[in-house]
């Protein structure tokens, strides 16, 4: 059976010297028929003369419009049967577009999504904290899911085209793939879930850096339930946030009337204290699978520095889902 050409479609904006590693990873595959195109989006760096050192299609936009908009002129450009999409920041393993070559052999696969590897060179907490939750939210999943998280997504590019391709709406690197994912499912097409595609990205977060990413997903999460329609979300949350992790955002807006008790009403500090530690015990249990899994894969210490985190993460995320609602109000829904 012959194998579909493949075409890796690559949005670039001041990726630095990791673009390097990207391509030379990608060039390493030597057992698959593919090309490389790689989408400049008004990068202010290198990055357009590295994709041309290996040899790529470079398109070189005299604006910068952002990644879905860049990756649908990818596509538009595309010469192979299976689009691949990987992001600037991406390492693939030798056999990656082996395998992605033999997945799409049998035509009934319309398009797949891979997971980040379980090991990353950045050791600090938020770094090694931030490619785990993203690793797990996607293993936990079905063998078919509603997303196509773009660090490694492939479909076929007939299928990509029909269906309009990425939300050009989304200017800045956003939720844009899983905007993309629910549209496939929406039009009844599947995306199979490949744990055995697995890629490294190479994504340093600094504590501070991992909050702003957070509260600007939370808002844009939101924006995107309330295109969509929150009733759909209701029914099915197909979103790779667990929908226990969710429950995080109610229960801490629970817990301000207990902070407000606390700070002015001494005589009901004791009460208020201990409900406020049973509602994030609840928020704990809820997680419960999570956190073992964490434990499992760094060892108790870290996953108990997990549980500090989220004392600041899930008002940040909370924060910025107020945001989402606000902005949305105001006509910005994007």
């Amino acid at each position: 059976m012959t194998s579909p050409v493949i075409s890796v479609i690559i949005p670039v904006k001041n990726a630095g010297s990791v673009f390097k590693e990207s391509l030379s990873s990608i060039t390493s595959n030597r057992e698959a028929d593919y090309e490389v195109i790689v989408i400049d989006d008004h990068s202010t760096d290198t990055s357009g003369a590295i994709a041309r050192h290996y040899s790529c299609q470079v398109i070189t936009l005299q604006e910068s419009l952002g990644p879905a908009y860049a990756r649908n002129i990818g596509a538009q450009a595309a010469k192979g049967e299976i689009l691949l999409f990987i992001d600037s920041d991406i390492i693939v393993p030798p056999d990656t577009l082996r395998k992605v070559s033999l997945i799409f052999q049998d035509h009934s696969i319309i398009a797949i999504v891979g997971v980040l590897t379980e090991e990353i060179r950045f050791k600090n907490f938020c770094s090694q904290y931030k490619n785990l939750w993203m690793r797990y939210t996607y293993i936990r999943m079905p063998e078919t899911v509603s997303l196509f998280y773009t660090s490694c997504a492939a479909i076929r590019r007939e299928i990509f085209l029909k269906s309009g391709g990425f939300d050009p709406g989304y200017w800045r690197p956003s939720v844009e793939d899983t905007a993309f994912g629910q549209k496939l499912e929406m039009l009844g097409y599947k995306v199979h879930l490949r744990s055995d595609i697995e890629v490294e990205h190479v994504k340093y977060y600094s504590f501070l850096e991992i909050l702003k990413t957070d509260f600007y997903r939370s808002a844009d999460l939101l924006k995107m339930t309330l295109r969509n329609g929150l009733r759909k979300f209701l029914q099915s949350n197909t979103t790779s946030v667990p929908s226990a992790f969710m429950m995080g955002v109610p229960l801490f807006l629970s817990s301000i009337p207990l902070g407000l008790i606390y700070c002015f009403v001494p005589h009901g500090r004791l009460f208020s204290g201990l409900l406020f530690v049973l509602i994030f015990c609840v928020f704990l249990f809820l997680n419960r699978t999570f956190w073992f899994w964490l434990k499992s894969q760094r060892g108790l210490l870290f996953s108990l520095q997990m549980v500090f985190y989220l004392l600041l993460d899930i008002p940040i995320a909370t924060v910025g889902i107020i945001y989402g609602i606000i902005d949305y109000a105001r006509g910005r829904h994007y």
